[in-house]
């Protein structure tokens, strides 16, 4: 038991390394909590850093997924089934609230993807297409993540469920409403019609 707690703090840690605030100074750039959307994700860094550090903080957010996810439950030999999706939670909530820096960190999304990348493979598929999907429509990087994860949630109760049992549905559904909790400013936003959009990567763009 002493083990299993000891790898779920240790997916806690390695979530808390924020891929926004460690590479931003290592490319002496500014804390992306005080910069643009004030989040410390790939998006404000893609929009306020530019392209390179954008896809370093999402490869970055990214692998701290699959090492909580895929790695670290493998360090406990026959431990609970539980037990990885207990890590990769732990990792998601370590970005959102990580000890290193104030427990201000991003908001959990990319982390999440790495996850489900090693958890939930399938499930992720109809995630992805609903994602680029909903984003090449509407622009709206926050609704895109919000209507993928639900899509997720939704495949694991289809498929996975019957299977695997419940663990797998009941970590996608706090999942998809930690996301809800953390994009809560950008549900305000997407309600009042306020929400920006990301038009480099709509197919049809408004016309100005």
């Amino acid at each position: 038991m002493i083990a299993t707690l000891l790898v779920i703090v240790a997916a806690y840690l390695i979530g808390a390394l924020s891929g926004g605030l460690l590479i931003g100074r290592l490319l002496g750039k500014a804390d992306l909590r005080a910069a643009g959307s004030g989040n410390a994700g790939a998006t404000n860094a893609l929009r306020t850093g530019g392209k390179l550090y954008g896809v370093l903080v999402l490869l970055f957010d990214l692998a701290k997924g699959l090492v909580a996810g895929g790695l670290l439950p493998l360090l406990v030999v026959g431990g609970p089934g539980w037990l990885a999706f207990a890590c990769g939670a732990a990792a998601v909530i370590g970005h959102v609230y990580p000890v290193y820096f104030g427990f201000a960190g991003g908001k959990g999304a990319a982390t999440l993807i790495g996850v489900l990348v090693v958890l939930a493979p399938g499930p992720l598929v109809p995630g992805v297409l609903t994602f680029v999907a909903v984003l090449v429509l509407s622009g709206m990087v926050s609704l895109a993540i919000l209507l993928a994860m639900g899509a997720v949630v939704f495949a694991q109760a289809v498929w996975v469920w019957p299977a695997l049992g419940s663990a797998p549905v009941l970590f996608a559904l706090a999942m998809w409403l930690l996301m809800l909790f953390t994009h809560r400013s950008n549900v305000s936003r997407l309600l009042a019609g306020e929400e920006s959009r990301f038009e480099q990567v709509m197919l049809l763009r408004r016309r100005r």
